[in-house]
């Protein structure tokens, strides 16, 4: 029988604020022996580990797993694997160790690729994912607008690609959330604009960061510029 491995929290450390920051994962981050990260092979910059940082405990090992930048099918998932190898590796000895995401650990989230190759390379590794909160949650407190109410319904797509089923998903929904939308923000502006729901569109960008801005309302001057962190918020009530 094969040893017991250590357990793998994904922890969602919201999206921004440490504040935000559950207490289940502040409680996880002080006893796990290693937490790892996702970062850009450009650069070893993690947001969600600045976010983190204040929970962390004094001399916990951090480290970077790298994931490129690119739409190359074949290259991610090489890198996923090659960052499931390292993950595994460790918990082989037996010990707990965490991974940050942004948000919550399961929406639109690096760790979600990273589960579905450990899985695959080490079957019998313990696994919790402990839920964060999300960007388009703080969105709606810092406008103290219901997502949705009573019998509406709440899409939560995404913006990045230019994907032809967007137009109808805007119309089919009550209540939306674009994420993802970054260089993608434009069309997805003139779109909401030309289907007349600028006045119920909210961009939010940054959000729970020391750059943070909402615009409510998608009718008057915009960015020259989208951040990488944009989501639109569109309540049709």
């Amino acid at each position: 029988m094969s040893a017991e491995t250590g357990t793998l929290y994904g922890l969602g450390v919201g999206p921004g604020d440490p504040d935000l920051l559950t207490i289940k994962a502040a409680k996880i981050l002080n006893d796990v022996k290693i937490v790892y990260t996702a970062s850009s092979t450009k650069n070893e910059y993690s947001l969600a580990r600045n976010i983190a940082s204040p929970h962390l405990k004094e001399g916990v090992e951090v480290e970077n797993l790298e994931f490129p930048m690119t739409a190359d099918e074949a290259t991610l998932a090489q890198a996923w694997k090659e960052n499931a190898v390292k993950v595994a590796g460790f918990l082989k000895s037996g010990r707990d160790a965490a991974f940050l995401t942004l948000g919550d650990c399961l929406t639109y989230s690096t760790y979600g690729y990273l589960l579905g190759s450990l899985s695959t390379i080490l079957p019998e590794a313990k696994v919790v994912s402990v839920p964060g909160i999300t960007s388009y949650q703080l969105a709606a407190s810092r406008l103290n607008r219901p997502l949705c109410l009573h019998k509406e319904a709440l899409t939560v797509i995404s913006g990045t690609d230019d994907d032809p089923s967007l137009s109808g998903l805007v119309d089919g929904s009550e209540n939306l959330v674009i994420m993802k939308s970054y260089r993608g923000s434009d069309k997805v502006v003139k779109l909401l604009r030309d289907k007349g729901l600028a006045n119920k569109t909210a961009v939010c960008c940054n959000l729970g960061l020391s750059d943070e801005f909402i615009i409510d309302g998608i009718d008057g001057e915009l960015p020259d510029k989208y951040s990488y962190f944009t989501l639109f918020l569109v309540n049709k009530r």
